[in-house]
């Protein structure tokens, strides 16, 4: 399709196809590379001035020019997703609920005053994206993660909404998530609770995806890789002791229990993310019968359980890593407490291998989620 002009409806420009061609950089064996790092040769990008998007276009990557004064380099207006293209087994290329993932970036957009970008047209922008870059989607278990972004670039050194806009998505050859996994099981990763950081609190952007929500967990998860764990599970922001504070997310994923057999994870509040793969994994959950409980799930309920052994698992999910299981929670102290049944636990491979199954053709689509690309 190079050279391709593709209407991009009334009042929105048309996309300008002229990607890089030639460059292969998908690896040999894909558990090799570490996620987020290996990016494809081209991107969608286009621009908002004066109260409309322009220059919709596909081309090869290249560097932002950015005025120091932007709107994004001071006061963190931007936005992002996050999702993948599946190659199946039987050749095609599909999206994984991408209506989801679009517009919770407008739901995003709008809590940062940003400009939406219309969902039709995001969904062709995402299609002839993928369809440039189709030779570099390898097999299971990698996939090609895709990640639109939204920034504020107007030069203005105040707080206010930013005047320009610049939206771009690039795209990127990916393996699992944990390195030292095969991506072929849910692998297991351990947790240190942050008993005194917070990721969002109560009217802030927990909710959304904002690039800002993810810089304040730097930190701490730099303290949970010293103590060689995998993630950092934070609770409520309140000044309540630590058994009383709800458990919210991780630092990018949904969290769940599997307790007497049912599914518990916490409840939406404004302050945890809605995952794609959280609902993904609810609905599942609910046509095989297993028991679903959307609630608040105070600490002390979680270390009770993981006591007395009433918890047999605990697994994270999202888009990147899919289904993880959580082999043990870490705390400040040094103490640590685990789930009763071996992780990751059955509940967790099944839910796994489940959602897995359908992403990559292996099972039917009985849920609608796939969306064809080519």
């Amino acid at each position: 399709m190079e050279g391709a002009i593709i209407h991009g409806g009334e009042g929105l420009p048309d996309i300008v196809v002229r990607p890089e061609r030639g460059i292969l950089v998908r690896p040999e064996r894909i558990e090799d590379v570490e996620f987020g790092t290996l990016f494809t040769p081209n991107m969608f990008r286009m621009r908002w001035t004066d109260g409309h998007w322009h220059d919709a276009r596909i081309e090869p990557v290249q560097e932002l020019r950015l005025h120091p004064g932007a709107t994004v380099l001071h006061y963190a207006q931007s936005v992002f997703e996050g999702m993948k293209a599946y190659r199946q087994k039987g050749g095609d290329i599909v999206l994984f609920r991408p209506e989801m993932n679009i517009v919770r970036m407008g739901v995003s957009a709008r809590r940062l005053q940003m400009p939406q970008v219309p969902e039709d047209f995001f969904m062709k922008a995402l299609r002839a994206l993928v369809q440039a870059e189709v030779d570099q989607i390898p097999e299971l278990p990698g996939t090609l993660y895709i990640r639109p972004t939204l920034l504020g670039t107007a030069p203005q050194v105040k707080v206010a909404a930013s005047r320009e806009y610049l939206f771009y998505i690039l795209t990127l050859v990916s393996g699992p998530y944990f390195r030292g996994t095969s991506g072929r099981d849910p692998g297991a990763v351990c947790v240190f609770v942050a008993e005194d950081r917070s990721r969002a609190g109560w009217g802030g952007t927990g909710g959304v995806k904002a690039g800002a929500n993810y810089a304040g967990t730097l930190e701490i998860t730099a303290k949970a890789r010293d103590l060689k764990c995998g993630q950092v599970l934070f609770l409520e922001a309140r000044g309540a002791p630590l058994r009383e504070r709800r458990v919210e997310e991780m630092g990018g994923m949904n969290v769940f229990f599997v307790r007497d057999g049912a599914l518990y994870t916490p409840a939406m509040h404004g302050t945890i993310l809605p995952g794609v793969t959280r609902d993904s994994l609810l609905t599942i959950a609910r046509a095989e019968g297993i028991p679903v409980h959307e609630m608040d799930i105070p600490f002390g309920w979680v270390e009770d359980g993981l006591k007395d052994g009433s918890i047999t698992e605990t697994f994270a999910c999202g888009t990147a890593a899919v289904v993880t299981g959580i082999g043990s929670f870490h705390f400040e102290n040094g103490s640590e407490l685990r789930p009763s049944a071996a992780t990751p636990g059955p509940l967790t491979q099944r839910l796994f291998h489940r959602i897995c199954g359908i992403q990559f053709g292996d099972l039917p689509d009985e849920f609608g989620w796939l969306r064809k690309v080519c």
